[in-house]
Formats: C-alpha cells, sequence, structure tokens
C-alpha cells in the first residue's frame, strides 16, 4: 500500500485530524520577557507526534517536567500524552514537524522505530548537515505543488525518522525488543497511564513476564513495575498541574482506590504530597 499524506490547507499545526495528518514549519521566536504567571488550563494533548530540530539557540525544553538542554542541533521527539514548554534564552530557530500515524498504511514501519520513547538526542556536527537538509528538503517539497509529492513526503518521512533511529544505541535497535517496548508504551498510553499490574500487560501482548522485564531493563534501566510507577507519576504530574481536577479526582482517574495510598504513593516517589505539589506549580 501507499501511505496518504494529507495536507493541511493553512499555517494552524493544532489543525491536525484524520483529513490534515502532516504539518512541517520553519520557525524563529526571539525570547519572551519574564513570563506572567498563568492560571490553570485544561490538560492540552496533541492527537500526534512532535519533532523539534533546533538550528540556533539557547535555552530549556521542559518536557513532563523534565529539563533538557536546548543547544543547536538538540532533537526534541514528543509522543501525543507529552507536555513541553520551551525555555529560551536567546534567539531561536527550529524546525517543527507534526504528523500523526495514519501517515503510514503499515503499522510495522512505526512500530520498529523506539525514537519516541527518548525525549531528547543531540545530533552531533558530523550529522548535522544531514538532518538539515533533509528537513529543509521536506519543508520546500510541502510549500509546492509538484508532481508526486504525496509519495516524495511520506518517503522523506520515512528517511528522516530512520536517520533518527540510527542515531541510537545498538540495544534499542533490536526489532523484536523495539516492537515489545512501542506495544507497551502504547498500551499504557491507551491505559492513561493508570497503576497497573505488569504481568497484565504482559498478558495483553502475549509474552512472559520475564521477557517483559528484560526488555524494559534494556531500554531504561529499570524494572517493569518501576517503568510503570515512572509513568503514572508523570501523568499525575500532569493532572495536577494543568487540570483543577481534585487529588481525589486523580487517584480515581489513575486506578487508585484509596485516596489516601495515591497520597503516600505520590510522596514516596516525589518527596511532595499531590495538594503541595500543586502549590509548587502555581
Amino acid at each position: 500500500m501507499t501511505e496518504v499524506i494529507k495536507f493541511i490547507p493553512n499555517m494552524n499545526p493544532d489543525n491536525l485530524t484524520e483529513e490534515h495528518n502532516f504539518f512541517i514549519r520553519e520557525s524563529k521566536y526571539l525570547p519572551v520577557s519574564t513570563p506572567s504567571p498563568c492560571p490553570i488550563q485544561p490538560i492540552h494533548r496533541h492527537p500526534f507526534y512532535e519533532f523539534i530540530f533546533v538550528t540556533k539557540g539557547t535555552g530549556t525544553m521542559m518536557i513532563d517536567f523534565k529539563a533538557h538542554v536546548m543547544q543547536k542541533g538538540s532533537l526534541y521527539l514528543l509522543s501525543p500524552s507529552q507536555i513541553h514548554l520551551p525555555l529560551v534564552t536567546g534567539e531561536f530557530h527550529c524546525y517543527l514537524l507534526r504528523f500523526d500515524l495514519s501517515v503510514f498504511s503499515e503499522k510495522t514501519f512505526f512500530e520498529n522505530l523506539s525514537i519516541f520513547h527518548f525525549d531528547a538526542i543531540v545530533v552531533e556536527e558530523s550529522r548535522y548537515a544531514l538532518f538539515e537538509t533533509l528537513l529543509a528538503t521536506i519543508h520546500e517539497e510541502f510549500y509546492t505543488d509538484k508532481q508526486l509529492r504525496q509519495h516524495t513526503l511520506s518517503n522523506l518521512l520515512k528517511l528522516l525518522l530512520i536517520n533518527v533511529q540510527r542515531l541510537l544505541p545498538d540495544v534499542v535497535n533490536a526489532p523484536l525488543e523495539t516492537s515489545y517496548f512501542s506495544s507497551l508504551n502504547q498500551l499504557m498510553e491507551r491505559n492513561n497511564y493508570k497503576i497497573t499490574n505488569p504481568s497484565e500487560y504482559a498478558h495483553k501482548l502475549h509474552i512472559p513476564i520475564k521477557v517483559l522485564n528484560s526488555v524494559v531493563k534494556e531500554y531504561t534501566g529499570l524494572t517493569c513495575g518501576d517503568y510503570i510507577r515512572s509513568k503514572t507519576i508523570i501523568e499525575a504530574k500532569r493532572l495536577l498541574s494543568y487540570t483543577n481536577m481534585t487529588a481525589s479526582e486523580v487517584c480515581a482517574q489513575l486506578g487508585f482506590v484509596d485516596t489516601a495510598y495515591f497520597s503516600r504513593f505520590f510522596k514516596r516517589e516525589t518527596g511532595l504530597s499531590p495538594l503541595g505539589y500543586r502549590k509548587t506549580t502555581l
């Protein structure tokens, strides 16, 4: 089958739908003066994957409450559930590319990629020109009306993602392990990152729990249980930071049956109670 790129007809990158599933632009920003506090906003989840490649600028990229140093060659790989905020200290240039999985007709292509489980990568100088050229070519192709444009963009996007995959260590490039790890993350996302016994995910993946533990350990250095808990904590922080849900509502959303236990769990992992953590984000 042929991949179908559905073009966004305007400059609104948040307009990705089943009809519009691909967007790229070259963005330039100047640093903002000291930002004023903003009220809690409803949590905003993009229904697409996002790829940010920095061509100029310094600062910090916050991704799910973790700070990543921003510099020329920084590459940020964001999944639909993630929240991010660039804090720039100087002029900032980047390529911004967004797509959803309907771009790919064959699921196996994306399942064999592990790149979106790594929030940030720094592209070394020896590889920088390759990525800048690829993105510039995609950008040019997107804004022209040449013959076979859809096919060209599909192939260029695949080439870009393959080259990102090749930046990763060999241990995360084994196809079978990558497929298991990707599938686990998709299951957790569909489950809204609820606290879940690892054996439930192993059962859904039709693999022994020992195999799942081994795969997660190779990718993250954590046991499967610790990895699931880390994702649950990140989701709890998102809900406490970006929604008006009470601690009891967050507790229920994440699959805890006891608010007191949820509070102990959250404090053990973060050092703060849920309400104490919320106060630090206001």
